[in-house]
């Protein structure tokens, strides 16, 4: 069975049911877009993809842990676990297929147990989406090893930010291959970061560095 895509105003709802706005994604992205544009050519080549997802994640957690949500961090699995204890969300850095519809988006690069774990549970697991009920019977809730983990899958290019809120529900060799919800938001446009360019100082000759005796 394919996944259900929710878009536009449905979205925006469903978004709501889980505790979260198109506005509080769009400021966690732009925020870790700004800390990538203080990379230089002088940082290792994957440095930027690692501020990005770093910043991802600690930005999400700055906007949502004043509303009562807690986080913990399973086999270095960054996770930002809703009040009621029922779900999580990991961001993770997608392909360029994140954010559009009749596609199936998966992750940039490969996953490790942690993530194969989360989806296994996934699959594991009844949950409602017609309602904000997971199958629990009443007064219960998932023990910290034993909850829904969604994705905030996001893309980067020159033009826009591609963003996507989805519950994975089959992973393969790493990477996953299939959803049972994927939330779509709007492209957030943007306007292109460029390096600085450090040429200039370099070329100039050498950089001395005075050390001064004891």
């Amino acid at each position: 069975m394919g996944a259900r895509i929710v878009v536009e105003a449905a979205a925006v709802d469903r978004l709501a049911e889980l505790g979260l706005s198109v506005q509080i994604l769009e400021r966690v992205v732009r925020r870790a877009d700004a800390e990538v544009s203080t990379c230089t050519p002088l940082d290792p080549p994957m440095m930027a993809g690692l501020i990005r997802w770093a910043r991802t994640a600690r930005y999400l957690r700055e906007e949502l842990v004043p509303a009562g949500w807690h986080f913990d961090n399973p086999q270095n699995l960054p996770r930002t676990i809703h009040p009621s204890g029922d779900f999580a969300i990991v961001a993770i850095t997608g392909d360029e297929l994140t954010g559009g519809l009749d596609v199936l988006p998966t992750t940039k690069h490969p996953r490790g147990p942690a993530t194969a774990l989360a989806v296994a549970t996934n699959e594991q697991l009844p949950f409602d989406f017609d309602g904000f009920d997971f199958g629990l019977a009443p007064g219960r809730t998932l023990d910290a090893g034993h909850l829904l983990t969604w994705i905030l899958l996001f893309h980067v290019h020159d033009e826009a930010f591609q963003v996507e809120l989805s519950l994975p529900d089959a992973i393969e060799d790493g990477r996953i291959t299939g959803w049972a919800e994927r939330i779509i938001v709007p492209p957030f446009p943007r306007e292109p970061v460029a390096l600085p360019d450090v040429s200039a100082d370099l070329s100039m000759g050498e950089i001395v560095v005075e050390v001064n005796r004891r």
